[in-house]
């Protein structure tokens, strides 16, 4: 049996503390940041074989989306959270896989825009949160199943 599942279910929440959590109103997707390394190039004049050489750099989590359909709270919760000085705290939680009780949780920082969506008519009205992350991403796996 496979141990894959699909999205449905999981969380989307933000915080301005790190402990009181409250979801993202009608949020439409997960919202995990890649975390990407630099290589600074140190290639010299006695580098083997003339093959360029590289040295780790730093990290970055760049930039998420999270679909959501629009709602006035939604939007409301979101500039307000534009307007913070700090960073706001995010935390997505995944449904359990087959082999979990529960799910894997992801948590970082960032800095939120919110963006409505160009919609046809007669089309549900959608927005964007646009985050700048800031700082490491963490990662904890859910808890096994008995």
């Amino acid at each position: 049996m496979s141990d894959q599942f699909i999205a449905y279910g999981a969380t989307v929440e933000r915080s301005l503390d790190g402990t009181t959590w409250e979801a993202i109103p009608e949020a439409k997707g997960i919202a995990v940041p890649t975390v990407e390394t630099d290589y600074q190039e140190a290639t010299s004049l006695d580098s083997p074989n003339g093959f360029k050489e590289y040295v780790k750099g730093l990290k970055d989590a760049g930039v998420i989306s999270i679909p959501c359909g629009y709602t006035p709270a939604g939007y409301e919760q979101q500039l307000a959270d534009q307007a913070a000085s700090d960073s706001i705290y995010y935390r997505t939680t995944l449904p359990a896989a087959p082999s979990q009780s529960s799910g894997d949780v992801f948590e970082f920082r960032g800095f939120p825009t919110p963006q409505l969506e160009a919609n046809d008519v007669g089309a549900i009205v959608g927005m964007s949160i646009s985050i700048r992350t800031t700082g490491d991403v963490a990662w904890t796996r859910g808890t096994a199943a008995a």
